[in-house]
C-alpha cells in the first residue's frame, strides 16, 4: 500500500475514534492547516510577459510604422 494511502487511512481511523464533541475543533484545526499551506492563486510570471500591462493607448494608429517621426521628428514615410 503506498505511503500516502496508509497515512490517510491512519488519519481516518483516528478521526473515527474521536468523540463527536471534538470533531468541530478538529475541523477548525484542519481548515487552519489547509489555509497555511494553500498554494499561491497566481503562479509567478516572468516580468517580460507582464510588459503588455504597461502599454498605454496613444491614439496614434501609425505609431509602429512611423516611429522615427514620433521619436526623432523625421518626416513621415509613405505607408
Amino acid at each position: 500500500m503506498p505511503v500516502e494511502l496508509s497515512v490517510k487511512h491512519q488519519i481516518y481511523q483516528t478521526i473515527d475514534a474521536l468523540p463527536a464533541e471534538q470533531l468541530p475543533e478538529l475541523l477548525h484545526l484542519l481548515q487552519q492547516f489547509r489555509e497555511a499551506v494553500k498554494p499561491e492563486a497566481v503562479t509567478p510570471v516572468a516580468p517580460i510577459y507582464q510588459l503588455a500591462h504597461q502599454a498605454i493607448d496613444t491614439g496614434l494608429a501609425d505609431l509602429a510604422s512611423q516611429h522615427d517621426h514620433y521619436l526623432y521628428g523625421t518626416a513621415k514615410r509613405d505607408a
